[in-house]
C-alpha cells in the first residue's frame, strides 16, 4: 500500500533511510559518515518536517503489514533558473535493502511520478550519485536522461558527486 506520510511514521522513516544509505552507499560515501548516521536524529528531522511539510511536497511511504518499507519524497525543482517554473524534483527514493529488485522501488517511484504529472509539472528530475550505477540504471530505465548538470552534495555535507537526470512529461510517459 502507498499512501501519503503522516508524523507518527518518522521513526520508522528514519530507521529505514540509515538502513538504506549504509547498504546502497557503502564504498563511494565516507565509511565514518555511514556509520555515525543516527536513526534517532534522523527520525526527528524527519518528524519536523512532516509537522511543517510545504504544501508543494509530498512524501509517500510503502507499507506492508504496517510496517514502512519504502518511501519517497517529492517537490518543486531546486534548480528551476534552468528548468522552469514548473519542474518538479524527486528528493529520494528508498526501499528497504532486501526488497531491491522486487518492483517496490518501480511502484513507488511510478505512483510519485504520477502524482507529479498529474499536479501539471514538466520536466521531473531526479539527482543520483554518479557512483551509484545502480540509481542510475533504475531512473535510465524510467526515461530519464542524464542533462549534464552536475552538483556536489552539500546537504549532507559529503560532497559526493551527482549527476541530474531529466524527463520531460510531454515528450514521454513513465515506461518502466
Amino acid at each position: 500500500m502507498i499512501r501519503a506520510a503522516a508524523v507518527s511514521d518518522a521513526p520508522a522513516i528514519g530507521r529505514l533511510k540509515v538502513r538504506a544509505w549504509r547498504s546502497a552507499y557503502a564504498g563511494f560515501m565516507p565509511e565514518a559518515f555511514l556509520d555515525a548516521l543516527d536513526p534517532a536524529e534522523d527520525a526527528a528531522g524527519w518528524a519536523e518536517y512532516l509537522a511543517n511539510m510545504p504544501q508543494e511536497h509530498r512524501l509517500w511511504v510503502a507499507e506492508h503489514a504496517e510496517t514502512v518499507i519504502g518511501f519517497c519524497r517529492t517537490g518543486p525543482a531546486d534548480d528551476d533558473t534552468d528548468l522552469g517554473a514548473h519542474a518538479a524534483e524527486v528528493y529520494g527514493l528508498y526501499i528497504e535493502p532486501d526488497l531491491i529488485g522486487t518492483g517496490l522501488g518501480r511502484e513507488l517511484f511510478t505512483h510519485a511520478l504520477t502524482d507529479l504529472e498529474a499536479r501539471g509539472h514538466d520536466p521531473l528530475c531526479v539527482y543520483a550519485y554518479t557512483s551509484n550505477t545502480t540509481a542510475l540504471r533504475f531512473y535510465e530505465k524510467a526515461g530519464f536522461i542524464k542533462d549534464g548538470v552536475t552538483r556536489l552534495d552539500a546537504e549532507d555535507g559529503t560532497g559526493v558527486p551527482e549527476a541530474r537526470l531529466v524527463r520531460h512529461v510531454r515528450e514521454q510517459r513513465i515506461s518502466f
